[in-house]
């Protein structure tokens, strides 16, 4: 029986959109594909979810752009969260399950400027407990990860449903004993599944 529910931030409760930073500090194409590339589609970009310091982040961003491009990957680094957007649908799921009452937790890969936008997530005030990567040094979909929220927190993992927009996280958590379902931006999909695993949520 599940007992409680477990959503993933960016791409489940949170819209990011790289791009649109990009398209708005380089009207270059070339100039927005480097940018793109080195900021947002790098390794280095989970080195912040892993807790390590955006000062230093970003300079081993700059030993792959052009000095020029400097100022524009400096305001990226600074803004980035200024361009997530919230999932109000699925803020209208999170007060639904929160209704019933199942206790809501938040695993997410994020890092420490999630306290500058938690405020933003849909539902946020009503999550039991919430876990990060940045302050856990452990990354989604590390199984350690995974069995560390379960022992923090008290839950069995065979009364979690846990939500996540990446397969590879999907598939860690089964592996750990959750049931656990890829959220494709189908909300639909996602109280379908809910349903079949016995949450009584809404069509």
């Amino acid at each position: 029986m599940i007992r409680q529910v477990i959503f993933d931030v960016g791409g489940v409760l949170l819209d990011f959109d790289p791009k649109t930073m990009v398209r708005a500090a380089t009207e270059d194409p070339s100039d927005g594909a480097l940018l793109q590339r080195e900021i947002f589609a790098h390794a280095d970009w989970s080195r912040l979810d892993r807790g390590e310091k955006e000062e230093v982040v970003l300079s081993s961003m700059k030993t792959r752009i052009p000095q020029r491009l400097w100022p524009q990957a400096e305001s990226i680094m600074a803004n980035w969260h200024r361009s997530l957007r919230p999932k109000e649908d699925m803020g209208e799921l999170v007060r639904e399950l929160h209704s019933f009452p199942y206790p809501l937790y938040i695993l997410s890969n994020a890092p420490f400027r999630f306290y500058d936008f938690r405020d933003m997530i849909p539902g946020y005030g009503l999550m039991a407990e919430v876990m990060l990567s940045c302050e856990e040094g452990l990354l989604k979909p590390d199984p350690a990860l995974f069995r560390r929220l379960l022992d923090r927190f008290g839950l069995t993992a065979q009364e979690c449903f846990f939500i996540d927009d990446s397969p590879m996280n999907i598939e860690a958590a089964q592996w750990c004993g959750m049931g656990a379902f890829q959220f494709r931006q189908d909300l639909s999909e996602l109280r379908a599944a809910l349903r079949a695993a016995g949450v009584p949520v809404e069509s």
